[in-house]
């Protein structure tokens, strides 16, 4: 659900939420389908993140969702461990842009 939720976050905050927004402009590698993933997305990426790669474990390690805990917080997973969270959406924590294959 993170392409929707991603798609619902930048309709009606626009640039006043910077995590869907920027995982919403990234063009890589030719393709511009990339989103913030759910909660249920971000917790696969953590599963695979060995095989992912490329996470950051030096400035930060944990990572946003686009799933909304609440009307002033989203879910986010730190992944050193596998606490999740929530926090205020204008914390500074990390983005991962996935997209659907």
């Amino acid at each position: 659900t993170g392409a929707s939720n991603t798609a619902a976050i930048v309709s009606t905050a626009g640039s006043n939420a910077p995590a869907a927004k920027a995982c919403s402009d990234y063009v890589y590698g030719g393709k511009s389908d990339w989103f913030l993933p759910s909660k249920d997305e971000l917790n696969l990426m953590y599963e695979l993140k060995t095989e992912i790669g490329g996470f950051d474990y030096k400035n930060t390690t944990t990572y946003w969702s686009s799933s909304e805990y609440g009307a002033y917080t989203a879910w986010r997973k730190g992944f050193l461990g596998t606490a999740w969270g929530n926090g205020s959406k204008d914390y500074p924590w990390s983005v991962r842009a996935i997209r659907a294959f």
